[in-house]
């Protein structure tokens, strides 16, 4: 486990998401996580974002009667998708109060049912087995103590439920240079730790959730920071933009080394995309 060289608190995390609120549904919309990419699909992001949920739910066997939560749910797209292709309950929890706020103000999904809390998931107040499917989209880099991130998803889950995550995965042993490259990374976007898949084959595990399968789909996500760049180059230019932008840089000096500090740590190969899915034991 690589550690951020401060003490990052899921205060810290929220705040990240309200301050930049604006921006990221400026350049992402309401889906702020990676999209697939194979050659030869289309370029639109919507697109490229439900590809990678597609991929994750796929084994979930969701149908109306099943009972998901989305740890880590933004501003509910996924939650509302889920619930309008599968007529699923979902529960959302976020951490961040502008988020939240926005995802209740969606229309509610045409079949299913969708609940949005905020909160911090190692905090939170659900009863014990009460879902029977668990999805967490780029979370787990936010989370403090990663070891309860899975006790809580084994906790929430009946037995055989299931889990999909996907996540950054670093290389468990990165160099000084990758190391300095990843707490600039943990530091400018609010994340405590990054783990290797290993780690958190491990913490699955000792939380009694039997791993299924992982995968490296780093090389599908790539995309993902290209189409970022360039659509903030485009919203940089914008006045009304430039100028909260210099105000945002001028107090938070690190945002401006996300965007290169993530794309150089996925060329370099210590900064990786995984998934992983995993089942609470029966019995």
């Amino acid at each position: 486990m690589l550690r951020s060289p401060v003490q990052i608190t899921p205060d810290n995390v929220g705040d990240h998401y309200d301050r930049l609120d604006k921006f990221y549904r400026s350049i992402w919309g309401r889906t702020l996580h990676h999209g697939l990419w194979s050659p030869g699909d289309s370029p639109l992001v919507e697109q490229g974002t439900n590809r990678l949920l597609n991929l994750l739910v796929a084994s979930l066997a969701l149908t109306p009667a099943i009972r998901l939560v989305d740890i880590g749910c933004g501003y509910g797209a996924d939650a509302h998708r889920i619930a309008e292709l599968t007529g699923a309950s979902v529960s959302g929890i976020t951490i961040s109060r502008a988020q939240a706020t926005k995802a209740r103000k969606m229309p509610p999904p045409s079949q299913g049912e969708v609940f949005i809390e905020q909160g911090d998931w190692l905090q939170n107040t659900y009863p014990s087995q009460n879902f029977d499917c668990a999805i967490a989209i780029e979370s787990l880099s936010h989370m403090q103590d990663k070891k309860g991130f899975f006790l809580e998803v084994h906790r929430v889950l009946v037995p055989g439920g299931k889990a999909a995550i996907a996540c950054w995965t670093i290389d468990p042993e990165p160099s000084i240079a990758e190391r300095i490259l990843l707490r600039i990374l943990c530091l400018s976007g609010a994340l405590p730790s990054l783990g290797s898949m290993g780690d958190y084959r491990t913490f699955a595990h000792a939380a009694d959730l039997s791993p299924l399968e992982s995968r490296d789909l780093t090389a599908l996500v790539a995309p993902t920071w290209s189409l970022i760049a360039r659509k903030t180059l485009r919203i940089l230019i914008q006045p009304r933009f430039l100028a909260s932008a210099l105000r945002l840089g001028l107090r938070y000096p690190l945002l401006s080394l996300a965007i290169p500090a993530m794309t150089l740590a996925f060329r370099t190969g210590v900064l990786r995309y995984g998934a992983i899915w995993a089942e609470r034991k029966r019995g």
